[in-house]
């Protein structure tokens, strides 16, 4: 796999494996994300199709799928154990390991595409090309569940 930023290159290999071992997903994990999730989807109607950017090993999927009995989860994600943990955390659940930048999900759309604590790590110049990816792939919902801060800050 090619990468366009160092960011990219950083979670896909070992960064990325400590952030999946520091995120696993375990009963504390599931119950908060199900509680967040629960209330998102309140507030919606009909969501028959999710699709993650950058789902890690899948604990947001997880939680939707016990909410959502029956509908079709996908996940795109930059590394690929982290991807393999989540197919076996979410039987059925289609995951693409990709980078975001990369993935082309051809005319494929979903009720609600989101991101969660995902941007934090996107290089700022490559933002406006997840903003109009997730807009491409939304049929109904964008939901961005990210740390917010008016300015870009960079963290060593």
């Amino acid at each position: 796999m090619s990468f366009q930023t160092e960011q990219e290159k950083f979670w896909a290999e070992e960064f990325g494996a400590g952030y999946r071992d520091r995120n696993a997903l375990g009963p504390v994990a599931l119950a908060s994300n199900s509680a967040l999730f629960s209330k998102v989807l309140g507030g919606t109607s009909g969501v028959r199709s999710v699709c993650e950017l950058g789902c890690n090993v899948g604990v947001n999927l997880a939680a939707l799928s016990g909410l959502l009995p029956g509908c079709a989860l996908t996940g795109v994600e930059i590394n690929g154990e982290s991807a393999g943990q989540a197919r076996d955390n979410v039987p059925g659940a289609e995951v693409v390991e990709s980078s975001i930048l990369d993935w082309d999900p051809g005319d494929r759309v979903f009720d609600l595409a989101f991101t969660k604590g995902v941007l934090i790590h996107i290089h700022p110049d490559c933002l406006p090309t997840v903003y109009r990816l997730l807009g491409r792939i939304a049929a109904r919902y964008v939901l961005i569940a990210e740390y917010y801060n008016p300015t870009p800050v960079s963290i060593p």
